[in-house]
């Protein structure tokens, strides 16, 4: 029961993680390549600055298993979802951008299931059903503001791009969890995030030149993003230790309703006053999305 109840808690921290490390892009007006350079390196920093606090204090760190490989592809697919991430939320805001990323938790959940076996042990029509209520939910809150001149609805193809390569994503995850490689997957997709980042930028740029040149605030604010995203990953894949995964990747998933309110509250992104309905409606079935997800399990 104690193990049950510290999965649950860290599914939830790492939901609030996954909301704070969205955060900083709305204060940086940095191209999404750039900015995710400097995001993957600052989860290149706190990777190996953890490791290196846990291999002094005696653990020992397994950087050559071969399962390592997972994790690897887990950080290209880091770089492609979150670039892709960010170029949403630029062009339709952070709000609607995450709701049509909330698709993530039944991509994941669905891997999940039939790989891991926990098919088994999972009412998968339900999955359906969750798959019904969040479409429904982007759709709602899928809203223009009178105060914006063109929509994009562009934005709305990277954001199911990001889901769905952050559901691939927890899949890879899910394999270096279970042989107990927190600390050296996190390095691992750390690095290759960051290496992707960088052979993108030399084959759009045709170089690395104008790397160098980038505004130092908006360097900072990616950084930053990159160390919450290291505590984000890393809270969700030790859930995975104590929970289901399908379940652990639900949980997540709350970070949805988080973000749609410092969309709305702080942002103002989305006009409450006029749009109040569909705002209430799109958050209600973006919940009984993930309720029903969570009530699948047999």
């Amino acid at each position: 029961m104690q193990n049950l109840i510290l999965g649950y808690t860290l599914a939830i921290v790492s939901s609030v993680f996954h909301t704070l490390y969205i955060i900083p892009r709305k204060l940086s007006s940095q191209k999404p390549q750039y900015y995710t350079l400097y995001m993957s390196i600052g989860f290149v920093l706190s990777s190996i600055l953890i490791c290196l606090v846990y291999a002094i204090k005696g653990y020992e760190l397994d950087l050559t298993n071969p399962l390592l490989i997972y994790a690897a592809i887990a950080g290209v697919l880091s770089m492609v979802a979150s670039i892709s991430l960010v170029i949403a939320i630029d062009k339709i805001g952070m709000s609607r951008s995450n709701q049509w990323k909330n698709f993530q938790g039944p991509i994941g959940a669905l891997l999940i299931f039939f790989i891991f076996g926990e098919a088994s042990t999972t009412k998968i029509y339900f999955l359906f059903f969750a798959i019904i209520a969040i479409f429904l939910s982007a759709m709602l809150l899928t809203i223009k503001n009178q105060t914006e001149e063109v929509f994009d609805k562009k934005g709305i193809i990277y954001a199911l791009i990001s889901a769905l390569f952050y559901g691939v994503n927890a899949l890879m995850r899910k394999y270096t969890s279970d042989a107990n490689l927190i600390y050296e997957q996190q390095l691992y997709s750390a690095v290759f995030m960051l290496l992707t980042c960088l052979l993108y930028i030399a084959i759009k740029d045709k170089g690395m030149k104008k790397v160098g040149k980038l505004v130092s605030k908006n360097n900072f604010l990616a950084l930053l993003a990159g160390i919450v995203y290291y505590f984000a990953t890393y809270f969700f894949i030790t859930a995975y230790k104590y929970i289901q995964g399908s379940i652990a990747y639900t949980i997540v998933q709350l970070n949805t309703i988080f973000t749609i309110f410092f969309g709305i509250c702080v942002f103002k992104e989305l006009e409450f006053k006029k749009n109040w309905l569909r705002i209430i409606l799109g958050v209600i079935l973006a919940i009984v999305g993930l309720i029903i997800l969570m009530i699948a399990q047999k």
